[in-house]
């Protein structure tokens, strides 16, 4: 009854219009799809050239992982503050934009590597090479590996010679005056003499003297030193990896698993071959097939391959490529070469992405498999990690549940689960336990959201082996300590700040005594003596405030030459320099010395070019959500 009506209703002149226009809708849909394409979105767009998004995403993600592999668990800290990503992918960004009106500049000079260069610089990568030489047979299965061809590489590896020689071009222009590199050359040697007074700043302490007034002036003067960090009081539960021992586990597990996963304990069977290649081009059929015929004729293979093939890192080894296996080459060389049965036997011609090659069988190894004995122990061991991980998923999963139905309280997680309600007293973030000290952690626990609505955090993942859910049961914000609580260390401060006072007023009135004439009778007044400071250099075993210091000073010509300094501990001092020796005759570092100038200048030319291109470009910035991160 229902379809009949319903098939009624179809054939109204109103449900036709609404079925009309569905079906309009969806032709147009369709068309659309044809003639119109996604547009690209750009993340920058230099002097009309575009940065697409992309781009932008590779380089910050190759950017995370060079990071990571220099702070390894660091990094994943510094990531969980969205200011940090932003600002690491607003560096990669300008850094594309940097490289982007390089290339721009490049391209208006026409500078351009030569293909020997190329092929050097390709040479060179270590990439390719094994026990210090270049290695073709690597050299194709890593490209083949990722999904790169000979050309794609060597476009890039000439786009970043392009941009040496311009670095090369600035920096290498650069230069130092003799006359410049000279004089810091005499300087850097330079001799310093002069006396020495220390006023110790416990000796001042000791006469200083401090009222509970002035304890609280000071205290009011400087709130910050008493400010006490906003504290939560927290529960929360831990869950670890249990431990499995692989003598746990079932010797059928293990044979189970040594059948299932044959093919990791077997060697496959492995095949040297050489090969003579002509690259694609008009010629190419009638230039293979010639050398087909001189092979046929019984021309040597290996000097054909040296004097006739374009692939010529391995033509200079008679056509010699490295051990290889089904699978790890182009798809029609591999099984060109698994085709041979004999050694010896040469193909007929294959094509490849690279180009047509004859190959020829020099040797093979047949598969190998190792025996379960050898290899028992590495299974257990892996089958009891697997079992601790799986054990942890399941317990975490049931963690993440229980927390979320029970969410004001930890105790029924403790209770079905075995854990522990752990609790602490009020903390600070600083202060907070060691397996509470991740900012995933400490931002969940000082979160304005978990202490307003009273219940149980989501689960935090600390690492691949411990989960972690909290609740905050009480706050208190950020205050300044009352005096009474800090009336000692208050006091200390004080103490600390008056003596300081007095030893400075002491270096000057010593400073003025000094500059008048004889001391002798102050300092013995003082219970104080100056130290004699003989040919001092720039990198004497001495602090760096009192060398930065002395060496600042003027030479004494008419008048004394003093000054007076703070040091690292809080002790005065006053200098009296004495004597200036500067070298009259260059050392032989002169050279090295005027080198390094003009390297420095170098550097700063560059930095100069990049930014007069900055300053006449048109760059605009596009905002766009990041992939992974939800920022920039």
């Amino acid at each position: 009854m229902f379809f009949d009506k319903l098939r009624e209703g179809a054939q109204g002149t109103t449900s036709k219009i609404i079925l009309g226009a569905i079906i309009l809708s969806f032709a147009l849909a369709g068309v659309g799809s044809y003639v119109t394409r996604p547009v690209q979105e750009a993340a920058a767009v230099v002097n009309g050239d575009e940065i697409p998004a992309q781009t932008l995403e590779n380089a910050y993600r190759n950017e995370r992982a060079r990071l990571e592999s220099q702070l390894g668990e660091q990094l994943s800290q510094l990531l969980a503050d969205p200011a940090y990503v932003e600002q690491l992918r607003r560096s990669v960004l300008e850094q594309l934009v940097e490289q982007r009106l390089i290339d721009q500049k490049i391209a208006e000079l026409g500078l351009r590597a030569s293909d020997k260069q190329v092929r050097n610089a390709i040479r060179a990568l270590p990439e390719f090479q094994v026990d210090g030489k270049f290695d073709n047979d690597r050299y194709l299965q890593l490209l083949s590996r990722n999904n790169l061809s000979p050309e794609q590489l060597r476009d890039s590896i000439r786009q970043d010679l392009n941009r040496q020689m311009l670095l090369n071009a600035v920096v290498g222009s650069s230069f130092s005056l003799e006359s410049e590199a000279g004089l810091l050359d005499r300087l850097s040697r330079q001799q310093r003499s002069a006396e020495l007074v220390r006023l110790p700043l416990a000796q001042f302490e000791a006469n200083a003297e401090i009222s509970d007034e002035d304890a609280e002036a000071w205290y009011q003067a400087h709130p910050e030193q008493f400010q006490r960090p906003e504290q939560v009081k927290l529960n929360y539960v831990l869950l670890d990896a249990g431990n499995v021992s692989a003598g746990d586990i079932d010797e059928q597990a293990i044979e189970d698993y040594y059948r299932a996963n044959q093919a990791s304990y077997s060697r496959p069977e492995q095949r040297r071959v050489a090969h003579i290649m002509v690259a694609k081009d008009d010629d190419a059929e009638q230039k293979i097939t010639a050398l087909a015929e001189r092979l046929a004729a019984g021309e040597d293979f290996a000097e054909l391959a040296r004097t006739e093939s374009e692939d010529v890192f391995s033509g200079e080894n008679g056509g010699e490529l490295e051990w290889m296996e089904a699978g790890t080459l182009d798809p029609a060389f591999d099984e060109a070469a698994f085709a041979l049965s004999d050694e010896g036997e040469v193909s007929a011609v294959v094509e490849s992405d690279f180009g047509l090659h004859l190959i020829k069988l020099l040797e093979v190894r047949p598969a190998q498999t190792r025996p379960l004995e050898d290899v028992r122990d590495a299974i257990a061991e892996r089958l009891a990690a697997e079992q601790a991980s799986d054990d942890f998923y399941n317990r975490e999963q049931r963690l993440a549940e229980l927390a979320f139905e029970f969410p004001d309280s930890l105790d029924m997680v403790a209770q079905e689960l075995g854990l522990e309600v752990r609790s602490t007293d009020f903390i600070s973030a600083a202060a907070a336990p060691a397996e509470l000290q991740d900012p995933r952690v400490l931002t969940e626990a000082f979160s304005s959201r978990l202490r307003e609505q009273g219940m149980n955090s989501d689960l935090i993942e600390l690492d691949d082996n411990t989960a972690l859910v909290l609740r905050v049961l009480d706050y208190q914000p950020a205050a300044v300590r009352d005096f009474d609580e800090v009336k000692d260390q208050a006091r200390a401060l004080a103490l600390k700040d008056k003596a300081a006072e007095l030893a400075a007023e002491a270096a000057e009135a010593l400073q003025q005594r000094w500059a008048e004439g004889d001391i002798d009778t102050w300092l013995d007044e003082q219970g104080l003596e100056r130290t004699e400071l003989a040919a001092l250099t720039r990198e004497s075993p001495q602090p760096p405030a009192l060398l930065n210091a002395l060496f600042a000073m003027p030479a004494p010509e008419k008048a004394p030459s003093l000054t007076s300094l703070t040091l690292a501990d809080g002790d005065q001092a006053v200098l009296r320099l004495t004597e200036v020796v500067t070298p009259e005759q260059p050392s032989e570092q002169l050279a090295q010395i005027r080198q390094g100038q003009g390297r420095v200048q170098g550097q700063r030319d560059y930095q100069s070019l990049i930014s007069a291109l900055r300053a006449a470009a048109d760059i605009e910035y596009r905002q766009l959500p990041s992939e992974d991160d939800g920022v920039f």
